[in-house]
């Protein structure tokens, strides 16, 4: 997930929607884990669409997916080449249930290369995936757009890929390299929703009386769904539905950010951008801290160490433990990025 190097308010919804994910991952509460999955995948999609910037010209679609690649594959494929060379290792400290061959090394190897496959630890970045191609094909169709003169509105344009969504999730269609299309095309809806929240983001209601009916509708949608639903999980009976309680969800999560740019304390927006601003190493290695979450609850509760890899979480004992999860999974990562940079830089002034 690429950075983005300004202190906004779309940095501090990118620190929500981070935290959000990483407490969704740590066995909360079910009505707070069915709230975050209505929107917080969607929303990283629409921060980053919020920031796009029209194409006229093949040159400007070529640099725009060049950085596309540089934002997106060359750090998924760092941490997944990563991942690879450690999985033994981790394998040996509990994380993994099965070691790799070389066989299995090489081509889970050859997997990653063409983002056939993710690591166990490294399943979050299905959205890098997703992300890539979805800001790519969409530059390149208003590239087309641009260039041919066409009177297509952007609304105009994602009712049409929602529509697309629609009929992809019904004909069950499986694309070597992308996988499943739908995922690729919801993507885009997401993606156009960030660029079309920017062009009106001066009308949306930014006060406490939108917060509190943004919320409700939100509790509905949770009330509605039977069990967690995200937007890979969506089907042709609930598409449209969860779509509205997403773009929802979205400017939920816009317009706290922004009432916390505007009147949040100095410290707590500084921690914000920070967290907004490096939200690749917690998307990395959220699920790796929540390993070693696991590994302490097994020392507390006397569990057996096969428990450490079972599952994303050990559900026993998990009251209240989820929240020693969620905060593990924010500020390991962060830890780990901190201390990687100071080593990078004592490296980089001394040799």
């Amino acid at each position: 997930m690429p950075t983005v190097n300004k202190n906004n308010y779309i940095s501090i919804a990118k620190a929500i929607g981070i935290m959000l994910m990483v407490i969704g991952h740590s066995g909360s509460p079910i009505m707070m884990e069915r709230f975050i999955y209505l929107f917080h995948m969607p929303l990283f999609i629409a921060c980053s669409g919020f920031f796009f910037k029209d194409i006229t010209e093949s040159k400007q679609l070529r640099q725009f997916s060049a950085k596309r690649l540089k934002g997106l594959y060359f750090p998924y494929l760092r941490w997944s080449i990563l991942f690879l060379l450690l999985h033994n290792l981790f394998y040996h400290l509990h994380f993994y249930e099965q070691p790799y061959s070389t066989n299995e090394f090489f081509r889970n190897l050859g997997k990653t290369l063409f983002m056939a496959d993710f690591e166990i630890l490294l399943r979050p970045f299905w959205f890098l995936k997703a992300l890539l191609f979805a800001s790519i094909f969409v530059a390149g169709i208003i590239f087309l757009k641009n260039k041919y003169q066409l009177r297509i509105r952007h609304i105009e344009l994602l009712i049409s890929i929602l529509f697309i969504t629609f009929l992809l999730k019904s004909s069950n269609v499986h694309i070597p390299i992308l996988g499943d299309p739908s995922i690729i095309s919801f993507s885009m809806v997401y993606y156009l929703s960030g660029l079309l929240i920017k062009k009106i983001e001066k009308r949306i209601p930014c006060n406490i009386y939108a917060i509190s009916i943004e919320f409700a509708l939100l509790m509905m949608g949770c009330i509605y769904f039977p069990g967690i639903i995200d937007m890979r999980y969506t089907n042709t009976f609930n598409l449209f539905i969860y779509f509205l309680l997403s773009i929802t969800g979205i400017i939920f999560v816009f317009t706290i950010s922004k009432i916390i740019q505007e009147r949040g304390r100095f410290t707590f927006k500084n921690s914000l951008y920070y967290i907004g601003n490096n939200t690749m190493s917690i998307f990395a290695l959220n699920l790796f801290a929540l390993r070693i979450g696991n590994f302490i609850k097994v020392e507390i509760y006397q569990l057996p160490l096969d428990k450490i890899s079972s599952h994303i979480i050990i559900s026993e004992y998990n009251d209240y433990f989820w929240l020693v999860y969620s905060i593990i999974g924010i500020f390991i990562p962060l830890l780990l990025n901190y201390l990687y940079k100071k080593l990078y830089r004592f490296i980089k002034n001394n040799i």
